[in-house]
């Protein structure tokens, strides 16, 4: 049987190309945001600046990961948002005890984020 990935991101922008929903799956490790960075500044220099993370099949997240999140919303700082939904448990516990919820909100769904985003 192949052996599922630690981490994998599904990029799905709006209609209107304003936002990108970023799923995030697996575990969101240094491995995993060497990957995801590069990703996501292409994005970026492409001239989006509002992003929502999916984190509805997210199991963990580092220190690492969170400081991409915490990176990026203030790189768009002033000219877009950042916004996470549905985080897991884990994750939120993380988010929590890190009080990055008051930096990143959390959403209940993606429409919601999206919409925080002003998308």
């Amino acid at each position: 049987m192949p052996k599922t990935p630690a981490f994998a991101s599904q990029f799905e922008f709006t209609p209107d190309n304003r936002a990108v929903v970023i799923a995030l799956i697996g575990k969101l490790d240094p491995e995993a945001v060497e990957e995801l960075h590069p990703q996501i500044q292409e994005v970026y220099r492409a001239g989006l600046r509002r992003f929502v993370f999916d984190l509805t099949n997210l199991e963990y997240a580092g220190s690492l990961g969170l400081r991409l999140l915490v990176g990026l919303q203030n790189q768009v700082k002033g000219e877009g948002a950042v916004a996470v939904c549905n985080p897991t448990d884990e994750v939120r516990s993380m988010l929590e005890m890190t009080k990055l919820m008051q930096l990143l909100p959390e959403h209940a769904t993606r429409a919601a984020a999206l919409a925080a985003t002003g998308s």
